[in-house]
């Protein structure tokens, strides 16, 4: 990841090859409250992420830097998870619902409602 730093803005090049669209997404949304950002694709080889302070913001790049590093471990680390148990969770799933029958009969007690909902006339 390279960047260039101004003071009330921050331009990232990003690697796609190592970083997904969605980890970028992820990782660049929890700064959209004092950031606007904008990325696009530079060519075939780089995402290009512009942040711009917004103008109520107090901006230390410094630390705004540092904390997209962490975040683009941390979501690429989470993605990776996510393909790696993506076989077992279906699986859990599929086991979870596997013998399940819907009970379709109607309640045998009489259900009352002071307020007057019948269940019956649905």
């Amino acid at each position: 990841m390279n960047y260039k730093l101004t003071d009330r803005f921050c331009e990232f090049s990003i690697d796609k090859a190592i970083y997904s669209l969605e980890v970028l997404h992820k990782c660049f949304y929890w700064f959209t409250g004092d950031f606007d950002i904008d990325i696009n694709s530079q060519g075939e080889g780089f995402y290009n992420v512009n942040m711009s302070a917004k103008a109520n913001a107090d901006c230390n790049f410094e630390m705004v830097i540092e904390r997209v590093k962490q975040n683009l471990i941390d979501f690429k680390l989470r993605e990776l998870i996510n393909k790696e148990t993506q076989t077992i969770r279906e699986l859990i799933v599929a086991k979870a619902f596997a013998n399940y029958e819907m009970d379709t009969e109607m309640p045998k007690t009489e259900v009352s409602d002071p307020v007057g909902f019948n269940p019956i006339l649905i």
